[in-house]
């Protein structure tokens, strides 16, 4: 979608959301109500500017956030939008050896020079400082790289549509406003050598949370931001995908519950905002039958030393991406990650870290298989969900259909 719709649809929505939360109605009130709704559409039009073309003075590689987020794509990055580019640029540097396109930069090819193999598949590269306890010594490190003191892995690019109700950031959950992930990415990913202005970065925070993927998102959104609780963001549904809902409440709430979690059930106080789903390879062996046990790119599980609590030696484990165990060292978050919101989910394949799953069927399947293998090792005993009851074949058609709706 063009530029200049998409400042008219962000303004729209900035003030429609602004608006919905004014109940002064005396003159000056309303006067400074419309200044401030003026002042808060050209944050909006700014940020949306610099999100697609950059921020000047930065001496950046020439990317900017729309290099990766992709607007059309749902503000993600798909495989087939890389290798569209890429294909692309082969093509034109056979009459122009100096063409360019800032999508393929050397700090996302495999080799650091034209290997963009991992990046064909729509995963970037996220390089992360070791953790360190109180006395600076490493929490983890690769068994094969000691030395150590960052170390980088391969993920696929979010979605910053619905971020207004989505924080903490990142696949990780290692940023906790838009302004952070912003200039953390502008740093690793456009290799800006000069920071923005802190209130340039309020722009493109304030782009971002105009960005919904539904009228009912956007009604959440609403509803959160003014302490209300929230509506139920469905539209009309068919009564294949009210089943649908059914399943989802029963299987899937307990982990994506909430009202910015999709539904607006709590989910379980004892089950955490993030998780292990079996993803990062290699998958225990008693996940043998999951379908994403090969990863979808040739990424290298490596062997990585955990310190942990009173052992007298590290643990060592094996992980493609360890995920927050990065960010805590904790070995309990081996492997973790964010769990996303599902709004608009049918927009954002493919899904996963890794973008392991291309379609919602995929995912689905993997939920089927893992909770299956979950029943085959953990006591009758422990509590929902790890002993999930299990999602028949019968159950995939309306689930899937429901995800495609909210």
């Amino acid at each position: 979608m063009g530029r200049y719709v998409w400042t008219v649809l962000t303004l729209v929505a900035a003030t429609g959301c602004a608006a919905e939360t004014s109940t002064e109605t005396s003159e000056d009130s309303v006067a400074s109500r419309s200044e401030e709704l003026s002042t808060a559409g050209l944050s909006v039009a700014r940020g949306e500017f610099l999100f697609l073309f950059g921020f000047p003075g930065t001496h950046d590689n020439g990317r900017a956030c729309g290099t990766c987020h992709v607007p059309s794509d749902a503000f993600g990055l798909t495989p087939e939008r890389v290798e569209h580019a890429y294909q692309n640029l082969r093509f034109r540097r056979q009459f122009d050896r100096h063409a360019d396109d800032p999508l393929f930069r050397s700090i996302d090819a495999n080799d650091g020079k034209d290997d963009f193999t991992n990046l064909r598949q729509g995963l970037v590269r996220v390089t992360l400082k070791l953790p360190t306890d109180a006395s600076g010594n490493k929490r983890v490190w690769p068994v094969d790289d000691p030395g150590a003191t960052e170390v980088s892995v391969w993920r696929s690019v979010p979605t910053v549509v619905n971020v207004a109700m989505t924080a903490p950031y990142q696949l990780d959950a290692r940023q906790l406003t838009l302004q952070s992930q912003a200039l953390g990415a502008l740093r690793a990913h456009s290799q800006i050598t000069h920071d923005p202005a802190a209130n340039r970065l309020d722009d493109i925070a304030n782009f971002q949370k105009a960005l919904f993927s539904s009228p009912g998102a956007k009604a959440v959104a609403g509803a959160i931001g003014r302490g209300e609780t929230p509506p139920d963001p469905d539209p009309p549904l068919t009564p294949l995908e009210q089943h649908g809902k059914e399943l989802f409440v029963h299987d899937c709430v307990p982990c994506h519950g909430g009202p910015s979690q999709t539904q607006v059930q709590e989910p379980l106080a004892s089950i955490p905002a993030i998780g292990d789903v079996f993803i990062s390879k290699p998958v225990p062996e008693y996940g043998a039958d999951l379908p994403f046990k090969a990863a979808p790119v040739p990424l290298t599980a490596r062997r990585w030393a955990v310190r942990v609590p009173d052992a007298a030696e590290p643990v060592i484990v094996e992980s493609t991406d360890p995920g927050r165990l990065l960010i805590t060292g904790s070995f309990d978050d081996l492997n973790v990650f964010d769990v996303p919101t599902l709004f608009g989910i049918s927009k954002t394949a493919p899904y996963f870290h890794d973008n392991s799953a291309r379609t919602l069927t995929d995912v689905v399947r993997h939920y089927q298989l893992l909770f299956e293998a979950f029943r085959r090792v953990v006591p009758e005993d422990v509590p929902y969900p790890l002993r999930a009851d299990p999602i028949n074949d019968e159950d995939i058609e309306p689930l899937v259909a429901y995800l495609h709706k909210i």
